[in-house]
């Protein structure tokens, strides 16, 4: 096979962008925003701004899930990580489809049946207003730590992609006009601007990641899939040693799926798309839908990040996030579009992630805060432009943060997992345990919500005192849900004299059997069976593991 000596990322960056670049780029941009503006024209109350009107069909809930959760963390951080870590990073992937289906038959029939704007809403209704402000703060974090993350390594991709050229945009530049462009839209629009755009922007992102996918594992030097194969077989495993540092199989099956479990199920900016479905079978078929595109996410990031180690020269430990950048300055001719369609990928990622966290803090902090305690008459014109207001100061921090940790380098999207695993514990507990045990009481879950993030800490600080050793973050993960669930119990038991017969009828066998069927009198064709296209989702995710077991 012809060996094509690998280029380093200064030589990368000498290669120009043309004019056709940058216009099919801000073309896309401006088109976004000036349909995200019109949308939001239209928009008349809370359930428009906030729901989109409950009309969203099943197709773009699909859209939205996708492009809401593949952004720049994935475009680039995913394919950084492949670079560094290999082929197990598809676990993040893999066991999305355990979160998803949670979400779809688990968590989904309960939000819905009770009509919640949020999802801390349940909590308030399951046990009481502590649990649900202390989520509320808590998810608002977990927002912002996926925001900044996501601005970081797009606008690092931004910057080195025009370094050199005469449209050469400085990192502080592109973490502002992402922000900018995101906030533009949104502000005006609400969640039925976000799934709109969601969809053109997944088709955008499909398009970019796809085209430089191909270029990249059929290159010269990689020779195909089979050929990285050959090359690296020690990296195309799902399954590392328990004592791998980053992905450890003991902490894929625990502490991974526990952090699954919380964005897929218990996230508002995720599950939001959902509540905004204009029929509980379209919200499913919507969910299950995302899930087969997020089975293409192996082959159309890591893979190719694996494959940039012999295209590129560059450091895994430390120039990992540097991959997308240089392959598509490598293997993209300029002049004729192409690095702009790339570039529209993943700023529409970005964008698509990014308003999606914009409105669902608007959401949280609208109706757990100001309309509880600040001011419950408010009217719907008060209570969208409050949301607008908490949009902004969001925007402003994550641009503040962004600007501060820019120059992180190298696995970025590992480090934010490794942050998100200290919030998700306590979360997950309360609402698993509050779900499925009637005898959680209400002190319980505020005491576990709130321990969550301290019983972290002192596993990992303990690892590293009494043994001298740094605790893998889904390993800590999982233990702290384990001494969570422990916690729940403890005071459960001392506080039962808390428990209300009215707020357990919110746990899963009693709401089961006294829920009405929200659109299951529709007679459907068999090709339209949610769960039989779940059941190919499974099959197909458990023999892709099998194969790269």
């Amino acid at each position: 096979m012809l060996e094509v000596a690998p280029l380093v990322l200064g030589q990368v960056s000498s290669v120009p962008l043309q004019w056709l670049d940058m216009a099919v780029l801000i073309g896309s941009i401006v088109g976004v925003t000036i349909v995200g503006m019109w949308i939001g024209s239209r928009e008349k109350g809370t359930v428009d701004y906030y729901l989109a009107g409950k009309s969203v069909a099943w197709w773009a809930v699909a859209g939205s899930i996708f492009g809401t959760n593949i952004s720049s963390h994935h475009m680039v951080g995913m394919m950084g990580a492949g670079l560094k870590e290999g082929f197990a990073q598809a676990n993040f992937e893999f066991g999305a489809i355990f979160g998803l289906l949670m979400m779809c038959y688990f968590f989904l029939p309960f939000y819905r049946r009770m009509g919640v704007f949020t999802l801390s809403e349940y909590l308030g209704r399951r046990f009481d207003e502590r649990s649900r402000m202390v989520y509320s703060v808590t998810n608002m974090a977990f927002l912002l730590i996926q925001m900044v993350g996501t601005m970081i390594l797009g606008a690092l991709t931004i910057a080195t992609l025009t370094a050199d050229s005469q449209y050469a945009v400085s990192y502080e530049a592109a973490v502002c006009i992402l922000a900018a462009v995101a906030g533009a839209y949104t502000f005006y629009g609400g969640l039925k601007a976000d799934i709109f755009n969601d969809v053109v922007q997944s088709v955008l992102l499909l398009i970019g990641s796809g085209l430089l996918a191909v270029l990249a594992i059929w290159h010269p030097n990689v020779g195909g899939l089979s050929g990285l194969m050959e090359r690296q077989p020690e990296k195309f495993h799902v399954f590392f040693p328990a004592d791998h540092p980053t992905l450890p199989w003991t902490g894929v099956l625990s502490g991974l799926m526990v952090l699954h479990m919380y964005y897929w199920g218990t996230n508002q900016f995720i599950v939001q798309r959902t509540l905004g479905a204009r029929s509980g079978w379209d919200a499913r078929m919507g969910t299950i839908s995302a899930g087969f595109f997020k089975l293409l996410i192996p082959f159309l990031c890591i893979v190719p990040g694996m494959a940039a180690g012999y295209i590129l020269a560059i450091d895994p430990e430390t120039e990992s996030d540097t991959a997308f950048a240089g392959l598509t300055r490598e293997l993209l001719p300029s002049g004729y579009g192409l690095v702009g369609i790339v570039m529209a990928g993943l700023v529409a990622g970005i964008l698509s992630t990014i308003d999606s966290m914009m409105n669902s803090t608007a959401t949280l902090f609208t109706f757990d805060i100001y309309k509880k305690y600040v001011r419950p008459d408010a009217s719907e014109r008060r209570l969208v432009w409050v949301g607008r207001f908490a949009m902004m100061l969001m925007v402003a921090a994550a641009i503040g943060l962004s600007l501060y940790f820019g120059q992180t380098r190298g696995g970025i999207f590992n480090t934010m997992a490794d942050y998100n695993a200290y919030l998700v514990p306590g979360v997950i507990v309360a609402y698993v345990a509050g779900i499925l045990q009637p005898l959680v009481t209400r002190t319980a879950a505020f005491f576990c919500i709130l321990a969550g993030p301290f019983v972290s800490i002192a596993f990992e600080r303990t690892a590293y005192w009494a043994f001298d050793h740094k605790l893998q973050a889904f390993h800590r993960a999982g233990m702290a849900t384990v001494a969570c669930y422990f916690i729940v119990l403890v005071v459960s038991l001392v506080t039962r004299r808390e428990r209300d017969a009215g707020r357990e009828k919110y746990t899963w066998f009693r709401f089961r059997a006294e829920r009405r069927a929200e659109d299951e009198s529709a007679i459907r064709p068999w090709w339209q069976n949610d769960k039989m296209w779940a059941g190919i989702l499974v099959a197909c995710t458990l023999a892709m593991c099998w194969f790269f077991a």
